[in-house]
């Protein structure tokens, strides 16, 4: 009994030093300020642009000219989480400091925890970084972000959570650095196509000649977006967000509820692709 104690002690505390050592790597390195700067940089463009707007309409009021900047924001941040989580395996491994880590008290299971609770910690960070810079946004254009959108950060780690988890079954899975990194900008790129094309469909107005020619497209489009919610990070940010917003709490906890369950499969395929790969490259 003791002994099993031990070994589950001695586990969680290497996965602690695991992810504190890459949070830490991150923390020290350039990386994460990049992307704050530039993430804060557009969010303050579309916030003034909305400022902008309100004067030139002569409107009082708009509806919630926060919501769009903290949705680029934060998925600027899970972007990097991204980048961090599809290099943590293939480029050690690609060096060979992958096999000489395993001659630690260290075995798959205990990696992959690592890192992914080191992409929770490094994604916990960057909002830390940026929330007091959008709230002197808020300060200097007298706009409220809506409380109900501060508390929709909390939920939005789900969907971070899911991001770290595929990243690391792709990390494990390529075979190198760069093949790691280029399937996940092909995944970005598909997934954002996806959903982009059918917001873009959904502008369409029943006036115009092209509405009925791409009906067909509009109901394929649409009939995916539940898919992209079981698989596509952007959407599960996006309905997060908007259902914590609306007070849509059915629609929230099913959604975190396919996040926690894609969270799990993801894992456990890194794992098991871990375990097949190896350490070498």
């Amino acid at each position: 009994m003791s002994l099993n104690l031990a070994k589950r002690t001695l586990k969680q505390h290497t996965i602690r030093r695991i992810a504190t050592q890459q949070s830490r790597d991150s923390l020290f390195g350039w990386g994460i300020y990049i992307v704050t700067a530039v993430a804060v940089g557009i969010a303050a463009l579309l916030i003034f642009n909305s400022v902008r707007f309100v004067g030139e309409s002569s409107l009082n009021i708009l509806a919630q000219p926060f919501l769009v900047p903290l949705q680029v924001v934060l998925s600027l941040g899970m972007l990097f989480v991204a980048v961090e989580a599809t290099l943590a395996i293939a480029r050690p491994r690609e060096q060979g400091s992958l096999q000489i880590l395993f001659f630690a008290p260290i075995d798959e299971p205990i990696f992959i925890g690592g890192n992914f609770l080191a992409g929770l910690i490094t994604y916990s960070l960057f909002v830390l970084l940026t929330l007091p810079i959008l709230f002197l946004l808020t300060w200097v254009t007298n706009f409220v972000i809506p409380l109900q959108l501060l508390w929709a950060i909390i939920p939005t780690f789900f969907a971070v959570s899911v991001t770290v988890a595929f990243c690391l079954f792709v990390s494990a899975a390529a075979p190198s650095a760069r093949a790691a990194v280029l399937i996940l900008v092909a995944g970005i790129l598909v997934l954002l196509g996806l959903q982009s094309a059918y917001t873009a469909l959904l502008s369409v107005p029943p006036t115009s000649r092209f509405y009925d020619a791409l009906l067909f497209i509009r109901t394929i489009l649409a009939n995916l977006q539940s898919v992209l919610a079981w698989l596509s990070p952007f959407r599960m940010l996006d309905v997060i967000l908007t259902a914590s917003l609306n007070n849509d709490w059915l629609a929230l906890i099913k959604q975190l509820g396919i996040s926690l369950v894609a969270t799990l499969v993801w894992l456990v395929t890194a794992v098991r692709m871990l375990r097949r790969r190896g350490v070498l490259s």
